[in-house]
C-alpha cells in the first residue's frame, strides 16, 4: 500500500465483498463524493453550538456508528487479532480532530478553523520527516512555507480576531489527524470495520469527557438534528465513500481534489450566510490548499 493512501486516509476499513464491478471511474466519482460530504462540517458544528463540545460528539459518534453498522459489512474484528490498537489511534484522531474543531469555532469564524485545521497535511509531513518516517523534500519544505504563509493570511487585518486559543485549537484539530496518519504510517495493517470501531470508541470517550467536564444541555430539535448530521455525513458517509473511492479509483485526482475540502465549506458557509467572503479568506484560501497539493506524498 502507497505512503499517499496511508497519510490521506489512513486505511479506514477492508472494503466489503464486491457485489457488481465497478470501473475505476466510477469508483473515483463515489469517491469525489467525500468532498462535498466533509465541507458541510464547519456549517453542521455552527449549527450545533447550543451544545456542549463532548455532548455533540458523542451524538455525532453514535449516530456515526449506528451508520456504519449498516454500510460496512465486513467480517467483524476478532477478539485478540492485533485490531483494536489501530481502532483506538483512528478513534483518537477523530475524536481529537472534531473536538478540537468544536472548540476552535468558540473563538474564530468556522471558516478560518476550517482552513487552519486543514494544515495536517503538512504537520503530517513534518512529523513523519522528524521521525524519520521519509525525508522531507523541497516540495515538502515549499508546502510547508505556504501552509505558514495561509495561516498568516487568515490571521491578517483580524482575521482570526486575533485569538491565540482559537488559533491554537484550529491548529491542535489538525494535529491530531496529522499524527494518526503517521501512525498509520509506522503500522499500515487494515483491520475489518475499523471506522465503524474507531466511531463507537469515540462515542464512549467523549461520553466520558462530557460527564467529567461539561454539563448536559438539552438541545433543541435543530441542534440535535446538526450533532447528528455531523456524524453521519462528513464522518460517517464521507469517510466511507472515500475509503471506496480511494482505494478502487484513481488515487492521484483524488488526493489533488480532497485539497479542496476547505475551500469548499468556506464558500458553502458564504452561501448561508454564515460567512462574509474576504480578500483574506481567498488568500488564505488558495495558499493552504497549494500548501497540501504540495506536500502529499508520492503514489
Amino acid at each position: 500500500m502507497s505512503a499517499d493512501t496511508l497519510i490521506w486516509f489512513g486505511t479506514l476499513g477492508v472494503p466489503a465483498r464486491r457485489r457488481h464491478e465497478l470501473s475505476p471511474k466510477a469508483w473515483t466519482c463515489l469517491g469525489l463524493l467525500a468532498i462535498p460530504l466533509w465541507a458541510t462540517w464547519p456549517a453542521l458544528a455552527l449549527r450545533a453550538l447550543q451544545v456542549p463540545a463532548f455532548e455533540c460528539l458523542t451524538i455525532a459518534f453514535v449516530a456515526g456508528w449506528l451508520v456504519l453498522r449498516r454500510l460496512e459489512t465486513a467480517p467483524p474484528l476478532r477478539a485478540g487479532s492485533g485490531s483494536w490498537l489501530p481502532a483506538l489511534a483512528c478513534a483518537l484522531g477523530l475524536t481529537g480532530s472534531n473536538a478540537f474543531h468544536i472548540l476552535a469555532t468558540h473563538y474564530i469564524p468556522a471558516a478560518e478553523a476550517n482552513l487552519l485545521s486543514y494544515l495536517w497535511p503538512v504537520e503530517s509531513i513534518g512529523i513523519g520527516a522528524l521521525l524519520r518516517v521519509f525525508r522531507l523534500e523541497a516540495r515538502h519544505l515549499c508546502g510547508l512555507a505556504l501552509g505558514i504563509a495561509g495561516a498568516f493570511a487568515l490571521m491578517a487585518h483580524g482575521g482570526l480576531a486575533l485569538s491565540l486559543t482559537g488559533i491554537a485549537l484550529a491548529l491542535a484539530s489538525g494535529l491530531s489527524w496529522a499524527l494518526y496518519c503517521v501512525f498509520r504510517l509506522v503500522r499500515n495493517d487494515s483491520p475489518a470495520r475499523l471506522l465503524q470501531r474507531a466511531c463507537l470508541i469515540s462515542a464512549l470517550l467523549c461520553l466520558a469527557l462530557h460527564a467529567a467536564l461539561e454539563s448536559t444541555v438539552v438541545p433543541d430539535l435543530g441542534a440535535l438534528a446538526s450533532s447528528a448530521a455531523i456524524g453521519i455525513v462528513p464522518l460517517a458517509l464521507g469517510n466511507l465513500a472515500w475509503d471506496r473511492g480511494f482505494r478502487r479509483g484513481d488515487s492521484r485526482l483524488l488526493t489533488v481534489m480532497a485539497y479542496a475540502t476547505p475551500l469548499c465549506s468556506a464558500l458553502l458557509l458564504v452561501a448561508l450566510g454564515l460567512e462574509s467572503l474576504t480578500l483574506a479568506l481567498g488568500i488564505g484560501a488558495a495558499l493552504i490548499v497549494l500548501a497540501g497539493w504540495l506536500s502529499r506524498a508520492k503514489t
